[in-house]
């Protein structure tokens, strides 16, 4: 409690900040950029369009702008699952969550309720009003969930679908669910954010916290931090709360470039599909190998590739070895334990990127 409170003094004696306007929080009332993407949403939603797709890489806005469309809307036609649920029997519960159950259905209706006779239940509840589902993270969800989801849509009036996650789950559906595919009226990309829009954002966060306008960084902060991070929103807010951070530490009240020149060696790097189609032969060969393949470890590298560039195995699981590392290091695959040795996979980024490639 107290290293909380001597921090929070910090920013106030810095900054004059109540608090890190970059701790990560998803904040839909500050929410920016995108303004074309959130109207075509609106309006899908408007036409009781079934099924709209919203695709963007991993940190691009999509739960924040999920969130803020569920507060233009009277929050008893919109709901909104962080997660799809992995049992289909579960949008049962999800339904009826969200609708209520009133006393008639306690007592006749609730335990004769399941996935085949939903979609009725919902149509009597709703007395044909239109209602919104907002669906995070839907690449997450199993193919039987999918098409469930797709039936009720079916058997449910004046139901409208967001879903969010992705890009391969756009792949998913159109290599395995041709009636969900043909279902959606609607697929909305995000990208990354512009220099302006990216500046509106550390602006907007800044003055959340009590500070004027995107003090302490300067304007060439800003440059910086959007070329660092390509404008995407979450790896902003990443880059700005380490720029926040080393200050307090140096007690430094304004970021500027002699300050970003003193820690440039700790500023994270960029990560672009430009700089992956760069890399050396060997290092996109791995890359590649991580992308088909999911989770690999040195040995099983090894085995997936062709020997006649190394003098033999054990100097191809030391070249790997330190192609891994250099990876690692770079933000372009990560780790974890297996027994004695470590399994590797792509960053959710570069994951996004090879996806879209």
């Amino acid at each position: 409690m107290n290293l909380d409170m001597n921090l929070n003094e910090k920013y106030v004696k810095l900054f004059s900040w109540r608090e890190n306007p970059f701790s990560f929080k998803i904040l839909p009332d500050l929410f920016v950029g995108y303004m074309k993407e959130m109207e075509t949403i609106l309006d899908s939603i408007r036409s009781t369009d079934k099924f709209s797709l919203l695709l963007g890489p991993t940190g691009s806005g999509k739960t924040t702008l999920l969130k803020f469309v569920t507060n233009r809307f009277d929050g008893k036609n919109i709901f909104y699952i962080s997660k799809p649920p992995k049992n289909p029997e579960d949008w049962v519960n999800i339904f009826t969550g969200f609708m209520g159950l009133g006393i008639r259905d306690r007592i006749f209706s609730r335990k004769n309720l399941n996935l085949y006779n939903l979609g009725e239940w919902v149509n009597r509840k709703i007395n044909k009003r239109n209602i919104v589902l907002l669906l995070d993270e839907g690449h997450e969800a199993t193919l039987e969930t999918l098409e469930w989801l797709r039936t009720l849509t079916d058997q449910i009036d004046n139901l409208s679908i967001v879903i969010a996650g992705l890009p391969v789950l756009d792949q998913m559906l159109n290599e395995n669910l041709e009636t969900f595919i043909r279902r959606v009226s609607t697929r909305i990309e995000l990208t990354n954010l512009t220099k302006s829009e990216t500046r509106e954002l550390v602006k907007k966060r800044i003055e959340w916290v009590g500070g004027n306008d995107i003090k302490p960084f300067t304007s060439e902060t800003i440059q910086v931090i959007y070329e660092k991070t390509g404008g995407f929103p979450r790896e902003v807010i990443k880059v700005c709360n380490n720029l926040v951070q080393k200050a307090i530490e140096r007690n430094i009240s304004t970021v500027d470039p002699n300050f970003l020149e003193e820690i440039q060696t700790e500023m994270p790097r960029r990560v672009s599909l430009g700089s992956v189609n760069n890399l050396p032969s060997r290092q996109k060969h791995v890359l590649e190998l991580l992308n088909k393949h999911k989770e690999l470890t040195p040995s099983e590298v090894v085995s997936n590739i062709e020997m006649d560039s190394y003098k033999d195995k054990e100097n191809a699981i030391r070249s790997v070895n330190n192609i891994l590392k250099r990876l690692l290091k770079d933000g372009l695959v990560s780790r974890n334990r297996r027994g004695k040795t470590f399994q590797y996979k792509l960053s959710d980024k570069v994951k996004t990127m090879m996806v879209n490639a």
